[in-house]
């Protein structure tokens, strides 16, 4: 396997309404489910909290580096990096976040890290 260095910055206002306080299982399952579909594996089981500020952090170690996520139930906000050294599918991770978040008003950059090399950015949508 070509080790790369891949970033996925993805935004998007939240359509859900069942992610509030209690949603940590479902938090949980999500981030489960995004490894499986970028055909990636856990390294390090996810860890969520809920902070006084009424959002949720979650990360998940893959063998490959990371996933992470902060979404503000109150706003309805979303933000999420998906950093990989195997290729993945950014068309199809974007897909599955929007399915999940039930996402409008989505944004979404791809930077290539090569080492050695200037950084290659891509606005996606």
């Amino acid at each position: 396997m070509a080790i790369v260095h891949h970033h996925l910055i993805y935004q998007a206002e939240v359509g859900r309404n069942d992610l509030g306080e209690k949603g940590e299982e479902t938090l949980k399952q999500f981030l489960y489910d995004l490894v499986k579909e970028i055909d990636m594996q856990v390294l390090i089981s996810p860890q969520l909290k809920f902070s006084h500020q009424k959002a949720w952090s979650g990360i998940v170690g893959i063998v490959t580096s990371h996933i992470s996520f902060h979404y503000w139930t109150i706003e309805k906000y979303v933000q999420l990096d998906v950093y990989s050294c195997k290729k993945f599918d950014r068309e199809k991770t974007i897909t599955f976040c929007n399915n999940f978040w039930k996402a409008n008003d989505v944004k979404a950059l791809f930077i290539n890290r090569e080492v050695g090399k200037d950084f290659h950015i891509e606005k996606i949508s």
